[in-house]
């Protein structure tokens, strides 16, 4: 068990194995994420968008930063 940590932190240093798929879908997953926002604030431009009372809508009324 004392080895599974160092093994752990020497596949994230060199980026290998499942360290990287994990960074690959990071970033898919922040993908996805950005289109979801920009499309809610596409939504929330028109009149019926801001009616919504979704979590991400009540998130983003106080948001002005777009990253």
């Amino acid at each position: 068990m004392s080895l599974l940590p160092l093994t752990w932190k020497l596949k994230r240093l060199l980026n290998i194995g499942l360290e990287k798929k994990l960074k690959e879908m990071i970033g898919v997953v922040d993908n996805v994420v950005m289109e979801m926002i920009g499309q809610k604030k596409r939504e929330m431009t028109t009149t019926t968008g801001l009616n919504k009372s979704d979590l991400l809508s009540r998130f983003m009324r106080f948001v002005e930063d777009d990253n």
